[in-house]
């Protein structure tokens, strides 16, 4: 079995494009204050794969500032690939860590588009086993939800707030960078500085929320910062195999009427801003 240090998961591939590709993540961010962005066919930006496993291209980033190798791919939206994904990258490549990246809908009340959220909490929205005693969102016979790992968050919490500074819960979610990324390159550092970010539960479904059903979920999990559709279904599967786990999130729509245009329009930003907290994040371990 071969062996690798990380392995960075994308659903989307305009979410592992600025990964692969210094030159895709400038473009994107160079447009973070646009009302809608859509770059060109995000293939272009892919050099030829690492290795080809079950149908999945496995890419390796060229990351120098992170120990060991990081392998990045696309996994495809929905639990079922990012379970399958999941366990390849693990139980294949013998990943050592592994981290989601990309974007999500913004469920707390007080949610900003373009807000990063690192998730400490991974819970089902969609799972539902409450006639049997189980919480909502737990799936039987396994925990109510799934923790980030403590290592990963202790770097992530260091990326909130000064050494020596109150951390409350308010502060915590009116934060910045206090590190930028990229340091070296001032259009990238100046991308993050200001970018708002803050640690939460994370719900995980195979249903894009709108307004058609964003009460329900919030009403079931007033914790919940963010909602998308793989982070719980990875996190379990890590958890299974006893390894890091941690997703980073940007909030790319605040599930509103508009919620699917107004994602299409901040996809490629909102993953670019997740992919540099996501290196952010791996530099400050």
């Amino acid at each position: 079995m071969n062996s690798c240090d990380t392995v960075i998961i994308c659903a989307e591939l305009t979410e592992l494009a600025p990964f692969v590709s210094r030159t895709w993540l400038q473009e994107c961010l160079a447009h973070r204050f646009a009302d809608s962005y859509q770059p060109q066919d995000p293939d272009k930006a892919f050099p030829s794969p690492f290795r080809e496993l079950s149908g999945l291209r496995f890419y390796p980033l060229d990351l120098p500032e992170i120990p060991g190798e990081v392998l990045g791919v696309q996994s495809g939206v929905g639990m079922v690939n990012a379970a399958r994904t999941t366990a390849i990258a693990i139980e294949v490549l013998g990943a050592r860590q592994v981290l989601y990246s990309g974007t999500a809908g913004g469920l707390a009340k007080d949610s900003q588009v373009g807000e990063i959220i690192f998730g400490d909490n991974y819970v089902f929205h969609s799972a539902d086993a409450t006639a049997f005693g189980y919480q909502r969102g737990q799936l039987p016979g396994m925990p109510a939800h799934y923790a980030g790992n403590e290592r990963l968050l202790s770097s992530a919490r260091s990326l909130l707030t000064d050494p020596g500074e109150d951390s409350s819960p308010r502060e915590t979610a009116a934060s910045r960078f206090k590190n930028p990324v990229f340091a070296a390159e001032p259009e990238l550092a100046d991308a993050l500085e200001e970018i708002p970010v803050r640690c939460g539960t994370i719900a995980t479904g195979d249903s894009f929320i709108t307004d058609a059903n964003v009460s329900e979920v919030r009403s079931a999990f007033p914790a919940a910062l963010a909602a998308e559709m793989e982070s719980a279904a990875a996190a379990q599967v890590a958890f299974l195999s006893q390894v890091p786990f941690l997703a980073v999130r940007c909030v790319s729509d605040l599930c509103s009427p508009e919620g699917q245009n107004v994602y299409h329009g901040n996809a490629a930003v909102c993953g670019a801003l997740a992919a540099a907290a996501t290196i952010c994040l791996l530099e400050a371990c």
